[in-house]
């Protein structure tokens, strides 16, 4: 019997694999997302008025379909010592991920495999009320002050979406009486009369590894897992999506097809009320390594970023007036493009507007022609490694 060419070659095993990869991939995720016939994002929040294009505003899941939390519990790195010798499978690891928040000497870690599963945590660090949040699919982090025309508002998640980023609401109020919130930006864009509601800004947080934040802070608090969640936390439903660039959600606009990839990670500093991103792909090629320590101008303040491209991490940190640096946050470039652009941050699709030195086309630093100057080096990376 004849044996088909495609079994000959071997492909079929690939085309096998990339079968099962999609397989998994839906079963992980589908408890996540819930877009049954029928479930309309009008469900819960008042979507009349809009400040954004309503037809981007879309349902992923029922309101509080991941549960935010809120004062947690926190642990010390001892505790995630005994936890990871003594429980099957490891909380953390060197190389995780963690969201780091230090307010007035109050360091804390919120590892990102806990925060795929709650996105959003309201907690009082330093004495202050913040919200620290995570998008999964923009791969977006933002830590914003609770306090709003002095009133302290609880933040939770909506089940929408809106250029596949997450819309936080505030759970004190029932829907559909409360604004509807940009997890990356802020920006009230539903709810009764958004174009009159405060907006939720945000400060500083840091995207690190377990080991270089408990390096820098050894007396951190770490967000302690949930009894409960002890399954969930092992699994990670997103991970066949972040290694392609295919989105789940509809995106509008997207990036020009030239230059940065679609999940690209960036890091995006606001330096004296100005909103500026740094692609870690960039930041590579000026160290010329995947990890290391860059020094860049952004607004004529010098920043220290110390970032690595494979794990999609970068800490900031201001070499003088600190003052001035005055929120950091972590995208997708798609979700940066889209949502700054809506935001009126980037001119339109297709002008050729005009950038300040320093700057791409499309309103990323460019690095290379943005680092200070420092001393040459001698062939090896590692001098650069500690700042230069």
């Amino acid at each position: 019997m004849k044996v088909p060419a495609i079994i000959r070659s071997g492909w079929w095993v690939a085309f096998a694999a990339a079968g099962l990869t999609l397989i998994v991939g839906a079963v992980l995720v589908a408890p996540l997302f819930d877009r049954s016939p029928g479930g309309s994002p009008e469900a819960d929040f008042y979507l009349a008025d809009t400040t954004v294009p309503k037809e981007y505003v879309v349902r992923a899941m029922n309101r509080d379909g991941v549960r935010a939390l809120v004062t947690p519990t926190m642990i010390d790195a001892a505790e995630v010592d005994r936890f990871n010798r003594e429980e099957r499978g490891k909380m953390l690891v060197p190389d995780d991920r963690v969201i780091g928040v230090e307010i007035s000497g109050d360091a804390r870690a919120y590892p990102l495999r806990l925060m795929r599963w709650h996105e959003v945590v309201n907690d009082v660090v330093g004495g202050e009320p913040i919200a620290v949040t995570y998008s999964p699919l923009c791969d977006s982090v933002a830590v914003f002050d609770r306090m709003l025309d002095g009133i302290e508002v609880e933040l939770g998640v909506s089940g929408l979406l809106y250029n596949s980023n997450t819309l936080l609401y505030d759970r004190r109020l029932e829907p559909p009486n409360t604004p509807l919130w940009i997890q990356l930006d802020g920006r009230p864009v539903a709810g009764p009369a958004p174009g009159s509601q405060p907006r939720l800004v945000p400060g500083p947080a840091t995207l690190t590894t377990w080991a270089a934040w408990r390096a820098r802070h050894p007396a951190t608090g770490v967000l302690a897992p949930l009894p409960e969640m002890k399954r969930p936390y092992k699994r990670d439903p997103y991970h066949s999506y972040f290694g392609s660039d295919l989105l789940r959600f509809p995106v509008d606009p997207l990036p020009p097809a030239e230059g940065l990839s679609l999940k690209d990670r960036l890091v995006i500093v606001t330096v004296d009320g100005e909103d500026t991103a740094i692609s870690l792909p960039s930041l590579a090629a000026a160290a010329g390594a995947r990890s290391g320590s860059v020094k860049v101008m952004v607004q004529g303040l010098a920043l220290r970023l110390r970032f690595d491209a494979d794990l999609g991490v970068a800490d900031v940190e201001p070499l003088g007036e600190p003052d001035r640096l005055t929120a950091v946050r972590y995208a997708f470039w798609f979700a940066w493009y889209a949502i700054a652009r809506t935001s009126h941050q980037l001119p339109a699709a297709g002008v050729d507007a005009p950038h300040p030195a320093g700057f791409s086309h499309f309103g990323v630093l460019d690095v290379l022609s943005s680092t200070t100057p420092r001393p040459a080096r001698s062939g090896a990376f590692n001098q650069l490694r500690g700042g230069a």
